[in-house]
């Protein structure tokens, strides 16, 4: 009996082993490829999410993944699961975009609303925003009008941003030809409380967003038409610039208006005190940009008396 079990000890054994290699290898496989899926799957996470040309019954959201999506928004007064609104681009179903750009039509004044980004299979926390009031009268300048180009290539899918200090944030959509039209007919001040009241000569910033790149440009706004060179991706173009070279500016104005501390007084400056404002000087904003020097006039706040400050003095540089 002993000779028949020792008989069958060592196969059984081998078996054994044999079994338990199959099993270690099977769970080696199955997590390889959970890993290899994993990296491969496109991310279709919300980013920069973006509210622009907000008025008392409309309000465009947009932003971009890093992977092509199908994407919509549900929005709402008690939830976000109200209604629906899709992409501009789309008519009856969404389509895979990279830049996303979702206009909410027919809302109520002074009204608070809900909504939730849905990308693919993704939803976004349920974020809220509030309309503005009726405007009495509107602007008298006229639309930002311009182009941008994927080298020498118009650009026909992207978005582009329009930053005036003190202003709620515009945008328009490129279309066919890499054209866009900014209206500011209905630009409000950030808080909303009334429209805002452009002038002559601000400085104002374009940001183009798209999956091939974008681009930044500085720019004066006019009350006369006003005509932007051919915008090209991967450029950061400062157009307020005199095309003379300024006499430096005295040693005081540099500690008081150099924000970025690079030796000289230009828009690069006005960019910052834009980007601080409304915010305390203690503030440091993304990239390592302390806000510290942008309470020009030392009063505590950074608000609209430091952006005319620093206005005024890049006028005084540009007439050198």
């Amino acid at each position: 009996m002993t000779k028949f079990i020792n008989k069958f000890k060592i196969p059984t054994l081998l078996g054994l082993g044999i079994i338990f290699l199959g099993i270690v290898s099977g769970l080696y496989l199955v997590l390889r490829e959970q890993i290899f899926l994993s990296q491969a799957a496109p991310n279709l996470t919300p980013q920069n999410i973006t509210l622009t040309n907000l008025t008392e019954d409309s309000v465009v959201i947009s932003w971009q993944t890093n992977s092509a999506a199908a994407s919509f928004i549900t929005f709402g007064q008690s939830s976000p699961g109200e209604q629906t609104a899709l992409d501009d681009r789309d008519t009856s179903t969404p389509k895979p975009h990279s830049t996303h750009y979702v206009t909410l039509k027919n809302l109520l004044p002074k009204t608070n609303y809900q909504f939730k980004i849905i990308s693919g299979k993704i939803s976004s926390d349920i974020k809220k925003f509030k309309t503005a009031s009726p405007l009495t009268n509107q602007t008298i300048f006229p639309p930002i009008i311009g182009s941008v180009l994927n080298g020498d290539t118009p650009l026909n899918d992207g978005t582009v941003y329009l930053s005036i200090a003190g202003a709620t944030t515009q945008s328009a959509l490129i279309k066919s030809g890499g054209n866009f039209l900014i209206p500011l007919s209905q630009i409000r001040k950030y808080d909303l409380s009334d429209k805002y009241q452009l002038t002559e000569g601000a400085i104002a910033k374009l940001t183009i967003r798209s999956d091939k790149g974008d681009a930044n440009v500085l720019f004066q706004l006019a009350v006369s038409s006003l005509s932007l060179p051919p915008i090209k991706l991967g450029e950061d173009i400062d157009l307020t610039l005199p095309s003379a070279t300024p006499t430096p500016s005295p040693s005081k104005d540099l500690g008081q208006y150099d924000l970025n501390s690079d030796g000289k007084i230009n828009s690069a400056d006005y960019a910052i005190a834009a980007s601080c404002f409304g915010k305390k000087p203690s503030t440091t904003l993304p990239g390592k940009i302390s806000c510290a020097k942008t309470d020009i006039n030392g009063d505590g706040a950074i608000n609209q008396k430091d952006l005319d400050l620093m206005t005024k003095k890049l006028k005084e540089l540009g007439s050198q």
